[in-house]
C-alpha cells in the first residue's frame, strides 16, 4: 500500500497538498504560491493514510528529514520498523543512531512471560535444577523480574505484543 502524506503550509494564505513520495514533494512545493505570489517555504507534514504511521510519528518526520525519511525508513521490513519505533519510543535513539543500532535489538513476538519460557528451554537453565524442585521455580515471577530489572521490554504495536531485549 502507498502511503499518504499531507504537507499543510505554515504560510495561512497558502493551501496545502497531498503527495506520495518526495519527488512529488518537491514539485508541488516548488510550485506552491500563497494568495500574494510569494513562494511557500515551510510545511507541517502529516501522515494521513498508510501502514507506518507509528514509525512515522516515532521518527518524528519533518520537512528537514522527509528525504531521509523516504529514503531510508518508510521501506522498512515490519521487523526493523518495531525496533526503530522501540528505539525511539522508548530509548531515545536519534534519527541517525537508529539505523546503526538494529542488529544489537532482539525482538520476540509473544508476552513477557512466553518469553521467558522460551528463554528458559533455549539455555536450558532449568535443566540444572533437580527435578523435585521445578515446581517451585516461578516463570512469571522470573519473567517479572526480567522486565522490572530492564533486561527486556515489552511493547505493543499493531494488536501484537513483542518482547525486545537490546544489546
Amino acid at each position: 500500500m502507498t502511503n499518504t502524506y499531507h504537507a499543510t503550509p505554515y504560510d495561512i494564505s497558502a493551501a496545502g497538498f497531498y503527495f506520495t513520495d518526495y519527488e512529488d514533494y518537491l514539485e508541488k512545493s516548488a510550485s506552491l504560491r500563497n494568495e500574494y505570489g510569494h513562494p511557500v517555504e515551510e510545511y507541517e507534514i502529516q501522515f494521513i493514510d498508510g501502514d507506518n504511521y507509528r514509525l512515522f510519528g516515532a521518527v518524528g518526520v519533518n520537512q528537514a528529514n522527509l528525504k531521509d525519511w523516504f529514503e531510508r525508513f518508510e521501506d522498512l521490513d515490519e521487523h526493523d520498523a518495531i525496533k526503530v519505533i522501540y528505539l525511539a519510543e522508548d530509548v531515545g535513539y536519534s534519527l541517525n543512531g537508529m539505523l546503526d543500532r538494529l542488529d544489537d535489538v532482539m525482538l520476540f513476538e509473544g508476552t513477557a512471560n512466553e518469553y521467558a519460557e522460551s528463554y528458559l528451554d533455549d539455555t536450558g537453565l532449568l535443566d540444572q535444577i533437580p527435578e523435585n524442585l521445578l515446581f517451585y521455580f516461578d516463570t512469571e515471577a522470573f519473567a517479572r523480574d526480567m522486565l522490572l530489572g530492564g533486561d527486556i521490554s515489552e511493547i505493543e504495536i499493531g494488536g501484537k505484543t513483542y518482547v525486545v531485549q537490546a544489546y
